[in-house]
């Protein structure tokens, strides 16, 4: 029994030098091995992560929940350690979709008239409606139109200043369907924004809006459409119904809307005139806030430093809404974002349990997925404004973003020239796993890299690029080659291996990193996408493309800043970069300054300062106004021209 004994503890011996041995060979040529990652692994996260049961993971809603909750499970199981609230992997923050109606706030009362008009079924605040509570006397205003080209003008001769205007919707029918003004397309005059700007720049409060008698077209109240409510127009605005409107123009004693509208339509002269009743609006509207969260878990290193690389990828997509680019099919779908960007969750994921199983690296890396990138970044923004690591300590962030295509042979690799070995280091990492990728020489800013990158942090972001089933339902999991995520993955791995490892650097660099228009940036691609301005906007906001709130043109000039998508809880637009050598930085703004006011234009959010832009041209000078530190001050600013379009001149 005892020579037994001895003998299984000499074996046990053996075998426990045979495995030193084994692991310490391992840890001599860790670096120099070609890491092999599973397709069957990397699609199987993609199929749930892009499954119908998640719902197109938009925040707010329990789909992304479930995908904050597997991610943070995957993070568990890797062993990663956490490093968000409360010693969860979970950093909670709230951002703001549109608005929303509060009921009990919402009030449209007429002096005179005793019945007690009812929230959605005698009115309705538009959903681009301002927030604010009005009251004064009430006129009626025509359709509200100022075309001095078509030679129409509601507002001759009539004075506005202070006033609530009853109006038509739409323009002055014309009795030729082909006709520019009041034909079967309407034209700009008879859009909502514009009417609000007019009647802004006439002195009105507030606008109580009807749809006139004409065929095809009911007495239905406009919905409240959240998709819509982002933007804010000039006033505070009311959509009622034709019953409420006849009471109205009964009480002051006017002809009937029939009557009113048949001689706008047939002598185009204007009939505004006060109507002798005073109206209070209050619109009940408030913002949308909704709580979402990043995931996070920690690779620790190996002690000797607090340095960290960051590996992250956003998790979230659209949900289920209307198809933005098809405003003809009014249907809500589910877009399940496999490729966009499940696919960039899943390669985070796999590289965590990969390189933390493997283990040997002197750097921390922080490994991530954020929350709200399609409504502006606003997940990683959070997070470098909020670091639950700080941030100085960050050397270099790697950013997954739509990896799920190697197979349309685009793959680019952005970032390359932010440090300076990232070109030889990309290089022999891709040649070690016999990728093809292009280095693009330019720096796409549409991801959440963007973010680091401001804070001098260098970064890489690959990109299989564009196809036709971008923000699309059909972007499904059975698109996806996830043999080629794998090489995508292998490459990977073995740059933060390295940049882990690295005893100084990456060096950051900006000489050699123009901004590149013509690249294939993500969301920047010709085919589909209208322009850069556009895309860089939240993707609740691109999907407003509707006859009456139209989205905005691309500016032809530009102010020389980088806007705060996300916005604030007071009117106005946030500097949130503000550009070497642009207009703006030679006036003297600075990031956190909030814009109210354009040459005359008063900017409540992203779109009025678009929209404000479109007025001008290159080399005009325009007084701004901005608050800082609560004080108000203007400036005056050279107006520098925009740059063109990927692919235009």
């Amino acid at each position: 029994m005892k020579k037994r004994y001895l003998a299984a503890v000499c074996a046990s011996l053996l075998a426990c030098s045979i495995v030193t041995l084994s692991i310490s060979v391992q840890a001599e040529t860790v670096e120099r091995r070609v890491p092999t990652y599973s397709a069957e692994a990397f699609i199987d996260h993609v199929k749930y992560l892009a499954s119908d049961e998640l719902a197109g993971r938009r925040p707010g809603e329990p789909g992304i929940e479930l995908a904050a909750e597997y991610i943070a499970r995957q993070f568990e199981l890797a062993g990663l350690k956490s490093v968000g609230d409360g010693g969860t992997y979970f950093q909670s923050f709230d951002v703001r979709r549109g608005k929303k109606i509060v009921r009990s706030d919402a009030l449209l009362k007429t002096q005179g008239i005793e019945r007690e008009w009812k929230l959605e079924r005698d009115w309705t605040p538009l959903p681009f409606s301002d927030a604010v509570d009005v009251s004064g006397p009430l006129a009626f205003a025509g359709y509200g139109v100022q075309a001095e080209d078509y030679g129409y003008d509601d507002y001759a001769d009539f004075d506005a200043e202070g006033k609530i205007l009853l109006i038509f919707r739409y323009e002055p029918q014309d009795e030729d369907p082909d006709a520019d003004f009041g034909g079967s397309d309407p034209s700009r005059h008879a859009l909502f924004h514009t009417k609000a700007r007019v009647a802004a720049r006439n002195g009105a409060k507030g606008l109580l809006i009807v749809n006139p008698q004409r065929e095809g077209l009911d007495d239905e109240l406009y919905a409240f459409e959240e998709e819509l409510s982002q933007r804010s127009f000039a006033l505070p605005m009311a959509h009622i119904t034709r019953p409420m409107a006849e009471a109205i123009l009964k009480q002051a004693g006017l002809p009937s809307l029939e009557n009113l509208q048949g001689k706008l339509d047939s002598e185009r002269q204007p009939l505004s005139q006060d109507l002798n009743l005073t109206a209070t609006l209050h619109p009940g509207i408030e913002p949308n806030m909704i709580r979402t969260r990043n995931v996070l878990g920690l690779l620790p290193g190996d002690g000797t430093t607090d340095e960290t690389i960051v590996v992250g990828a956003h998790y979230d997509h659209l949900g289920n809404v209307k198809l933005q680019f098809n405003r003809t099919n009014d249907d809500e779908h589910i877009h399940n974002g496999a490729d966009d960007n499940a696919s960039g969750t899943a390669g985070v994921i796999e590289l965590a349990r990969s390189l933390s199983r493997e283990g040997g690296l002197r750097r921390n890396v922080l490994f991530m997925t954020f929350s709200a990138e399609e409504m502006g970044l606003l997940g990683s923004k959070h997070f470098v404004r909020n670091p639950t690591l700080p941030l100085k300590d960050v050397r270099a962030m790697i950013n997954l973003d739509m990896i799920g295509r190697l197979n349309q042979d685009k793959f680019v690799i952005f970032g390359t020239p932010t440090a300076e070995e990232f070109p030889e280091l990309v290089k022999k990492a891709a040649e070690s796993v016999d990728v093809e990728y292009r280095a693009a020489q330019g720096v796409s800013g549409n991801s959440d890299h963007a973010g680091f990158y401001r804070e001098d942090i260098p970064f890489l972001f690959p990109f299989t690029g564009v196809h036709k089933d971008y923000h699309r339902p059909q972007d499904d999991w059975e698109l996806i080659d996830a043999e080629g995520a794998t090489r995508i993955l292998a490459l990977l791995h073995q740059v933060v291996r390295d940049v882990a490892n690295m005893e100084d650097g990456p060096h950051f660099r900006t000489d050699d990193a123009p901004e590149d228009p013509a690249a294939a940036a993500k969301k920047t691609g010709e085919e589909h996408a209208d322009d850069a301005q556009k895309d860089r906007m939240p993707a609740d906001a691109r999907a407003a493309d509707d006859d009456e709130v139209r989205r905005p043109q691309r500016p032809r000039v530009r102010l020389g800043i980088i806007p705060d998508f996300a916005g604030g809880e007071e009117p106005g637009l946030i500097v949130d970069t503000v550009m070497d050598g642009g207009g703006a930085q030679q006036a003297g703004l600075k990031a956190g300054d909030r814009i109210t006011k354009i040459g005359g234009h008063e900017i409540k959010d992203i779109y009025g300062y678009m929209d404000a832009l479109r007025d001008f041209k290159p080399d005009d000078v325009v007084d701004i106004v901005y608050v800082r530190d609560g004080a108000e001050t203007t400036a005056q600013v050279k107006l520098g021209k925009a740059r063109p379009r990927p692919g235009r001149e």
